[in-house]
């Protein structure tokens, strides 16, 4: 079953998606669908390299995932937090 989701490309992308489902007989979808597959299989190292650092960030808890997303160093969040790990 799919879904409609619009996605925003540049024109130049667009214009090459729609040359890609033409050339190649296919649903301009089928192309993206497609780049989405490829992409994920060659950089599948640096996908895992991502999910593990993910990973490492959530066993940190609150504290290291506010660091994270604000691109602070842990113990900048800390002090001002006042929650201190005990290491």
């Amino acid at each position: 079953m799919t879904t409609q989701a619009p996605i925003k490309v540049s024109e130049q992308t667009k214009q090459r998606i729609r040359y890609l489902a033409a050339l190649s007989d296919a649903t301009q979808a089928d192309i993206v669908d497609r780049a989405v597959s490829e992409y994920a299989a060659r950089h599948a190292g640096d996908i895992a390299k991502g999910m593990e650092r993910a990973r490492a960030v959530l066993a940190g808890g609150d504290t290291a995932i506010a660091a994270h997303l604000l691109g602070e160093p842990l113990e900048a969040i800390e002090r001002v937090t006042g929650k201190h790990k005990r290491r």
